[in-house]
This record gives C-alpha cells, sequence and structure tokens, in this order.
C-alpha cells in the first residue's frame, strides 16, 4: 500500500500533467492570459471566495474542531494536478486551467501557511511550523508544475510525436490513474467507510457549495464554453494532497492518523467519484457544442 501511495500514484500523475503539457503551446497560454476575464474570476474566486464561504459554512455547521481544522485547511488548498485532468477530460480551456493552477499555486507559497497558522489557532488553537508548510507547497506546486512544463518543451522538440500520441498517452495514464485509486479505496475500504460515514455529508455540502460557487462564476461573465468547464474545476476542486500533507504537519506528534487530514483524504476520494458524472456530461456538452460550431 505505501509503495501504491509513494511511487504509483506520483507516478501515474507525473505521465497525466506530461501529456496535458503536450497539448498546450505557448500561444495557448498567451491566448489565455491576453483574455484575462476569465482567468482573474478564477483566481479570485479560488483564492478569495472560496475560503470566506467555507468559513461561513463551518461557523454555520459547528463540526468538531479538529475537523473544522482539516476541512479549513483544504479550502484554502487551491486546485493542483486534479482539476487540470478533470477540465482535460471535459473538454475544457486546458491552458486556462494550467494558467490557473499554476497563478494560485505560486500564491499560495506565500498565503498558505500564514492562513495556515492562522486556522490552527482559532480552530484548535495550536501553533504550526509556518516555514515548513510553505516548504511542502512549494514542493507541491513543483510536482505539479514541471511535468507540465516537460510536455510542453516535448511538444516543441517533437511536435508530430506529440500530436500523434498525446491523446493515447493521456487516457493510458488516466486509466492507471483511476485503477490505483479505486484499488487503494479497495484496500482500505474499512477506514474509508467510516469515515465517509462521519465526514461524507460535511464534505458533500463543502463539494456542493464550491460547485455552486464555480458555476455561478461562470455564468457572472461572458466567456466561451470551455472556459465556464474551466472555472467550474478550477474553483470546485482543492488539492487534496496538500490538505492532506499540511494537515499530518499540524497533527505532528499525537498518535494515530492525523484527524486534522482525514477531511482531505476523504474529499480526494469522495471529488473523484462524485465528479466522474460531471466530467462525463460537460464533456459530451462541449463535444456537441464544437460539432454545432462546425
Amino acid at each position: 500500500m505505501d509503495t501504491v501511495l509513494d511511487i504509483a500514484i506520483p507516478a501515474a500523475v507525473f505521465i497525466i500533467m506530461v501529456s496535458i503539457g503536450f497539448g498546450v503551446t505557448g500561444r495557448d497560454l498567451r491566448q489565455a492570459l491576453r483574455a484575462p476575464k476569465a482567468f482573474l474570476t478564477g483566481v479570485t474566486a479560488q483564492l478569495m471566495l472560496v475560503p470566506v464561504f467555507v468559513f461561513l459554512l463551518l461557523v454555520l455547521v459547528q463540526p468538531e474542531r479538529e475537523i473544522g481544522l482539516g476541512i479549513m485547511i483544504l479550502a484554502l488548498c487551491p486546485g493542483g494536478a486534479l482539476s487540470n485532468i478533470l477540465t482535460r477530460v471535459a473538454g475544457g480551456d486546458v491552458a486556462l486551467s494550467v494558467s490557473m493552477t499554476a497563478f494560485t499555486n505560486v500564491l499560495s507559497v506565500a498565503s498558505l501557511p500564514t492562513l495556515s497558522v492562522l486556522a490552527a489557532n482559532h480552530f484548535v488553537g495550536v501553533d504550526v511550523n509556518a516555514s515548513e508548510i510553505q516548504a511542502i507547497t512549494l514542493r507541491v506546486a513543483l510536482i505539479g508544475t514541471v511535468p507540465v512544463l516537460l510536455g510542453m518543451l516535448l511538444r516543441y522538440v517533437a511536435p508530430i510525436f506529440a500530436e500523434r500520441h498525446a491523446g493515447a498517452l493521456f487516457r493510458i495514464s488516466l486509466a492507471v490513474f483511476v485503477l490505483i485509486m479505486g484499488w487503494s479505496i479497495m484496500e482500505s475500504i474499512n477506514v474509508f467507510h467510516a469515515t465517509m460515514i462521519a465526514l461524507g455529508w460535511q464534505l458533500l455540502g463543502l463539494l456542493c457549495l464550491m460547485l455552486v460557487i464555480g458555476a455561478g462564476m461562470a455564468r457572472l461573465v461572458e466567456i466561451a464554453l470551455p472556459q465556464r468547464i474551466t472555472l467550474v474545476f478550477e474553483i470546485a476542486v482543492q488539492n487534496s494532497a496538500l490538505g492532506l500533507a499540511i494537515g499530518a504537519l499540524a497533527w505532528r506528534g499525537a498518535p494515530g492518523f492525523p484527524i486534522y487530514a482525514t477531511p482531505a483524504a476523504v474529499y480526494g476520494s469522495l471529488t473523484l467519484l462524485l465528479l466522474l458524472p460531471l466530467v462525463a456530461l460537460l464533456s459530451r456538452t462541449a463535444i456537441l457544442a464544437a460539432s454545432a460550431k462546425h
């Protein structure tokens, strides 16, 4: 199990992100940034609206303090590789997704340590090491960004190869990733079942809230369908791996599985299971919209 978590899943994500980079050119990124409406809307919602609304939800629901801290930490972790993957599968604007993920992750290296310290003090009255949080955040940001840049470089060096094999590489690596995630859930089904019963409804509410924010912000601005799809996933999907790491760091020294990290662990699996039908629907919608144009 440790080998799967430490090697197999990161390797599958790395290959997926390289294949995503295959499909993005420098021209795509420049076009995404030249039309900043969608970019600025998504970044503002991700870094400001999501944490504020989640905090208000926690004030309203009043979960256990440790769980509240875990959920708040998760809300402070902007989208990572999973938001890029879902955007790619659903037919969204991949260049916009990659740009937003890179920008929010760079900003979170500065903002996340301070906000995590404030959240820990507010919810459970403990101190956490801000510099260690910053190091973890930087490492996760690099893991999500470097493979994309590598894929873009490979596309630049070998454009014909990238055009010919990018789709197949992405589909194969995505299938491997889904199989590994499914296997890891089955291996820990007892723990997963117990935590899902305890936390499922709270995290389902969190996911629905962020989906509403994403869909609402996408409707407020006049942008194309692929960009709206991107906003939904970039705003709604948090980086559960980063939330898990920071929650475990805050729990240091205490016995047992880190409670502060439990919401992130459950959220990662819950998001993948619940968003797949939405991804399929949006993918079909994007295909039909593209066909109508032609």
